[in-house]
């Protein structure tokens, strides 16, 4: 916060052959693929019963997509938000 410059990704993915997406915001550069499977294994399941559903804090990034796509979460596909100026009228919508 202090400091720290908030990004925004957008996390485009596939949860059980539905697709889906998914706004995140991050206090880093840039999110890996694994990163946001364990958001979105958080997402899903955060409230359920067994907590062996949840990765582990140091599990790595192969074991985090192996765990999502088990889930039924693949095909993820992270991409940065590019931030705009209050009022700005989005770049697409700009005539030359």
């Amino acid at each position: 916060m202090f400091g720290k410059s908030s990004h925004t990704f957008e996390i485009n993915y596939i949860y059980q052959n539905d697709p889906r997406a998914e706004t995140y915001d991050a206090d880093v550069d840039s999110l890996s693929q694994a990163e946001a499977a364990r958001h979105l294994i958080q997402l899903h399941n955060a409230d359920a019963e067994n907590s062996l559903l949840m990765p582990k804090a140091d599990a790595d990034d192969a074991r985090l997509l192996e765990q999502a796509e088990v889930m039924g979460i693949t095909d993820i596909r992270v991409t940065r938000v590019p931030k705009q100026d209050k009022g700005e009228t989005p770049a697409h919508y700009k005539q030359p």
